[in-house]
């Protein structure tokens, strides 16, 4: 592991500082490509992000015609209801954009496994055969170094598949949908973006000590950049 590491001081500069590099990522990929491929995921700091992104300030700066968007993982709920991570990107920042194409994660069909055959479908027919490489992976952490909906010793960690159906054990809404590590790795950039003080130790035993008992630490792209976003707090434990 080799991580860019970008030090802020509280989750506001986070959320500035991964609309910056979303600025940087999307004007090179649509310079080669034509488009941006860009996966998100729900929580607290992304949500600070998602609003910033709508904001008058960075509409301008963004080509948002010309995006893709993509889910790391949903929960298995309505696109209306409160705990998707789908209405909190729609409601704060998608519906509010002239973005290009968006692809909901399908968690609240009946069958999950169905629906994870279903999304992996419809990533592989936005890429080349064989080659599923998101321009940017927007990822979180947990406090038990958990990313997307990949927990500490589950099977979906050794998984080949695109998009696996999991259970969150012990969570309110245990039924998840999640990219798996092998999308995650292909990526051009994988970012995570962790702030708060309760995440300081997994931190460090994440980028210091490279426990792959944590899910996280799993994350290290092939050929693409691993970028941490951390506020002051996340990042307390660490020592140069």
């Amino acid at each position: 592991m080799n991580p860019e590491i970008i030090y802020c001081e509280y989750p506001d500069d986070v959320a500035e500082a991964a609309a910056a590099l979303l600025s940087e990522l999307q004007e090179s990929a649509i310079a080669e490509r034509g488009v941006f491929r860009v996966a998100l995921s729900g929580g607290t700091t992304p949500a600070l992000l998602f609003k910033l992104l709508a904001s008058a300030d960075w509409r301008d700066e963004m080509d948002y015609a010309n995006w893709e968007v993509f889910w790391v993982d949903e929960r298995a709920v309505p696109p209306t209801h409160q705990d998707s991570n789908y209405k909190l990107a729609h409601d704060l920042f998608l519906s509010k954009v002239p973005i290009g194409e968006v692809f909901r994660m399908p968690a609240d069909h009946s069958n999950l496994h169905e629906a994870a055959d279903s999304y992996a479908r419809t990533i592989k027919s936005r890429f080349t055969p064989e080659t599923i490489s998101f321009d940017a992976i927007l990822l979180g952490m947990g406090a038990d170094g958990h990313t997307a909906s990949l927990f500490p010793g589950t099977s979906a960690l050794e998984s080949g598949a695109v998009v696996e159906a999991v259970e969150a054990k012990g969570n309110a809404i245990p039924m998840r949908l999640t990219l798996t590590l092998r999308v995650l790795n292909s990526a051009r950039a994988a970012i995570f973006l962790v702030t708060g003080a309760e995440k300081s130790s997994t931190v460090r035993e994440v980028l210091i000590d490279n426990n792959y008992a944590y899910p996280a630490a799993r994350v290290n792209p092939h050929e693409g950049r691993l970028i941490w976003i951390l506020d002051e707090d996340a990042a307390s434990e660490l020592t140069e």
